[in-house]
């Protein structure tokens, strides 16, 4: 396999997993939902910033399941 499918492939996974992540943060009931009532992205704010600070898969999971159910809870 040439070295620039290799370096694509690379790639594969994280858009992927981007993908996912964004249809499960931005699309409510079939419409984009950005800010108005859209507590899984206020949640995966903290979650990210953990993820980033910390490289602790563990702690951006428990951190955005918090998150959301303080979220939950309050609104």
């Amino acid at each position: 396999m040439p070295e620039w499918a290799k370096r694509w492939l690379n790639y594969v996974p994280i858009a992927i997993m981007a993908a996912l992540i964004g249809q499960e943060l931005f699309i409510h009931h079939g419409r984009i939902s950005l800010f108005s009532n859209n507590l899984e992205l206020y949640a995966a704010i903290p979650s990210f910033l953990i993820a980033v600070w910390t490289r602790s898969l563990l702690g951006a999971v428990l951190s955005g399941v918090t998150a959301l159910m303080v979220l939950r809870f309050l609104f």
